[in-house]
């Protein structure tokens, strides 16, 4: 498998759709986890592969939570290569399959959450005009990374406690953070490492390095 960067995944599309597709599922099954085929095949018979990662901010076009996911992986692997080399202690603390597994799948709430629609905004006449955008649709609103925990382990995904802390607390500090929530991910960051990791990753790709169209 090809070394997955930024202009593979969200550049200059040397890959395709269907080969990130491929690229995806082969990386979930090399870890051999239990659960991972109905995983894959949960994401298969749902918009996974075909939905955005936002409405309006970082892939906010179809593929794009595919795209997000892969870029994700790809820069915890960097990331980790720099640990490894500043402090292989750190770094061996973290299992690669449970990289591939947080990264990959800490966005497993967003299957089925955006939908198709019309919005409204002024042009440069200052008239109002219908434009085509992605509506939330939260069909099950318990949160963010528990819903993507939630929804794993009910398809069978047998999940170490440090990748379900990782997954619980991907979005940092952001939204509306409670004092409770924030203790626990404060502790989170201290139990696991890879807390911190998948954190740090999704924060980069979704802030310096994806694409954002603008509508």
């Amino acid at each position: 498998m090809q070394k997955l960067t930024k202009e593979l995944i969200i550049g200059d599309n040397r890959i395709t759709h269907q080969e990130k597709i491929q690229i995806f599922e082969e990386l979930l099954r090399s870890t051999g986890r239990q659960g991972i085929n109905q995983v894959i095949d949960f994401a298969k018979r749902t918009d996974f592969y075909t939905a955005p990662a936002s409405s309006k901010y970082h892939s906010n076009y179809d593929g794009g939570l595919l795209d997000h996911s892969l870029c994700v992986y790809a820069i915890a692997e960097e990331y980790l290569t720099s640990i490894r080399s500043f402090s292989p202690d750190v770094a061996d603390k973290m299992d690669h399959n449970s990289v591939i597994i947080s990264c990959l799948l800490h966005d497993f709430c967003k299957i089925c959450f955006y939908k198709k629609g019309q919005k409204w905004k002024k042009d440069e006449t200052n008239s109002w005009v219908q434009y085509d955008s992605y509506i939330i649709e939260d069909t099950f609103p318990i949160g963010h990374g528990e819903k993507s925990v939630i929804m794993l382990q009910s398809l069978g995904l047998q999940m170490t406690a440090e990748e379900m802390l990782a997954i619980r607390f991907h979005m940092a500090g952001w939204g509306d953070e409670s004092k409770e929530y924030a203790a626990s991910r404060t502790n989170a960051l201290k139990i696991s490492p890879l807390v911190h990791l998948v954190q740090m990753a999704d924060f980069s790709s979704s802030i310096l390095f994806e694409k954002t169209i603008e509508i």
